[in-house]
């Protein structure tokens, strides 16, 4: 289920830059040039998407699945193929992948495991119900989260479940569940009714629970605060995002809180240097102090759009929208450096759409899938399946680098 936020509310905060469209006081002294480097067509996302099926790094191989089925492993510097298979059935989580293993969720419940060589099926293992998120791989296991409030570990090598925890979700939920995180022997989970949990990874044992959001209203959806969006640690604390609810920074040790703020979003959260970085449900970009949760600034020019959670690009934070438009913003004060257009960057490169030739109707360019970022390229691709490799050239007046 996605959800359009139309309210923007506008607050004044001491101490913190808040940006809005005509907004004059800026840091003007770094530019950037941003470059489309190359774009290929990968099939289509599924239909009202929501951060299913990103593009997944593993080494210099990028991995990229759409919805009928296509798996392709690709070189991330120039988008030339490596392998491509057909799996013939529809792919709703993942990929993801390492240097032996990649990992597709099918909308039958079932998961597949690839052969990362040549794409050849190892294994199928039948788990909890549909999985929308990524997988994760350790040494021997696989960890996964289900839409039924599942979270369970399975032995990498076949297939079969090692344990099992769960959360019984409530009637409304987004469509979407957060990937677990796998930190030392802890597993950290968020649910759809906004509790965060520690497990155990050797045998799923819950060590601590936290509650991120408490749900409020008179009505199911008003009462919805699913943790859906990533989220991050560092130097033992989590820092999670929900809808409806909060963002918190959380003890990794114990899941006590070190601080909270009211605020929504269903994208998750992104870490920068003291920074903490996400996208609110009502298209405003947020830097928050790591530390205290204090705000450092905030972007208010995409208010309405539909955001994805922000990536971290060199000296930039880079956010996309539901309107096919990327955005790199100075990490230091929020200001836009630069925007592209999926669409602009595809006709660079002098492709033809789809609709062009009358085969379906306007497409729909819009991103909801994470930007991903290696250090030479970001990675986005739209729900018409476009993928589009750019780079960024940033330039100050001390120095000329080039970025990430």
């Amino acid at each position: 289920m996605r959800l359009f936020a139309f309210l923007l509310l506008a607050v004044g905060l001491p101490g913190c830059s808040l940006f809005s469209e005509d907004s004059s006081l800026l840091l003007r002294d770094l530019q950037l040039e941003v470059t489309p480097v190359w774009a290929v067509q990968t099939g289509e996302l599924p239909e009202n998407a929501n951060v299913q099926l990103t593009p997944f790094i593993a080494g210099d191989r990028l991995y990229v699945a759409n919805v009928a089925g296509g798996v392709t492993a690709m070189n991330e510097r120039d988008a030339s193929p490596l392998w491509t298979v057909d799996l013939d059935e529809q792919l709703t989580g993942g990929p993801a992948a390492d240097d032996r293993l990649v990992l597709l969720g099918t909308i039958e419940a079932e998961l597949i495991a690839l052969d990362a060589k040549d794409g050849k099926t190892l294994w199928r293992s039948r788990i909890c119900s549909e999985m929308l998120a990524v997988p994760v791989l350790t040494a021997d296991k696989i960890l996964l989260q289900c839409i039924d409030g599942y979270v369970v570990a399975l032995n990498r090598d076949d297939g079969q479940r090692i344990w099992s925890y769960r959360r019984i979700p409530p009637t409304l939920t987004l469509r979407g569940t957060a990937s677990p995180l796998v930190e030392g022997e802890r597993v950290i989970a968020g649910f759809a009714d906004g509790v965060l949990v520690s497990l155990g990874l050797e045998k799923g044992e819950l060590q601590w629970e936290a509650t991120i959001a408490v749900p409020r209203g008179r009505n199911d959806l008003e009462r919805m605060v699913d943790i859906d969006g990533r989220f991050r640690v560092a130097d033992g604390v989590i820092y999670v995002s929900s809808y409806q609810g909060r963002v918190a920074a959380v003890s990794l040790e114990n899941g006590r809180f070190l601080w909270t703020r009211d605020m929504s979003s269903y994208t998750g959260v992104e870490l920068g240097d003291s920074q903490l970085l996400l996208s609110d449900d009502q298209g405003r970009v947020w830097a928050l102090d790591l530390r205290t949760g204090a705000t450092l600034w905030r972007q208010d020019k995409f208010a309405s759009r539909l955001l994805s959670a922000p990536a971290i690009m060199g000296p930039t934070v880079v956010v996309a929208d539901d309107q096919g438009n990327i955005h790199w913003l100075d990490s230091r004060d929020g200001h836009v450096l630069a925007t592209e257009n999926i669409t602009k960057a595809w006709d660079y490169f002098h492709y033809r759409w789809e609709d062009e030739e009358g085969d379906q109707d306007k497409p729909d360019h819009a991103i909801t899938t994470y930007p991903v970022v290696t250090n030479e390229h970001l990675f986005v691709r739209d729900n018409t399946g476009a993928l589009v490799a750019f780079r960024s050239h940033a330039i100050t007046d001390a120095t000329t680098s080039s970025t990430p």
